[in-house]
């Protein structure tokens, strides 16, 4: 088990070691990326509403899975771990849930994100990809930090002790057995997203 070198620790989130399905989302942090310089721009001729949300919440959505990526490198010693234990800031994890939610606004036609719909369009064309996939992949991402199961609780406290953190601050350390079952659950919770 690894634990995280990101900040401000708040929400646990439990991610598999491997960290190559998040490698195959890494697009995504230039598309958001693109999406906020537009919404500068728009913002600059005094149209700050024509991609909904602000360019900051795209922004901080797209910094949010590049340090995913940068932090979930591949194991050093070439064997995959288990799992990765992250804590995340909520208001991080609020980008990307307001950032998901306009996409999926856009996908579905509602005319008040009909030029974020275009933009993605335009952007899916350069990549190879459709909306639909856009939008899925960033679901992905989105469940796989917001799994919150009694399990993922469980792996973190076991995660925290393992690294010497005081019992105080991880709670009771949980036995093999706890340690086992939860890993099951947070993985099927895992392919419930797409991830395996």
């Amino acid at each position: 088990m690894a634990m995280s070198r990101l900040s401000d620790p708040d929400r646990q989130c439990v991610l598999p070691g491997d960290a190559s399905w998040l490698h195959e989302v890494r697009y995504l942090e230039e598309v958001l990326r693109l999406i906020a310089g537009a919404a500068v721009v728009a913002a600059g001729r005094f149209d700050e509403d024509r991609f909904v949300l602000s360019a900051g919440t795209f922004e901080g959505a797209a910094a949010v899975i590049g340090r995913l990526a940068d932090e979930m490198e591949e194991p050093a010693d070439g064997e995959e771990e288990a799992i990765t234990v992250l804590f995340l800031p909520p208001w991080e994890l609020d980008y990307l849930w307001q950032v998901l939610a306009v996409i999926r606004r856009a996908q579905a036609g509602e005319p008040a994100a009909a030029d974020l719909c275009e933009l993605l369009h335009d952007l899916s064309l350069g990549l190879g990809r459709t909306v639909e996939q856009i939008t899925e992949d960033l679901q992905r991402v989105v469940a796989m930090l917001m799994l919150d199961i009694p399990a993922v609780h469980t792996l973190a406290t076991a995660a925290a002790r393992a690294v010497g953190l005081p019992s105080g601050c991880a709670g009771p350390a949980p036995d093999e057995a706890a340690v086992r079952e939860a890993l099951g659950q947070v993985k099927a919770g895992w392919a419930a997203a797409g991830v395996r």
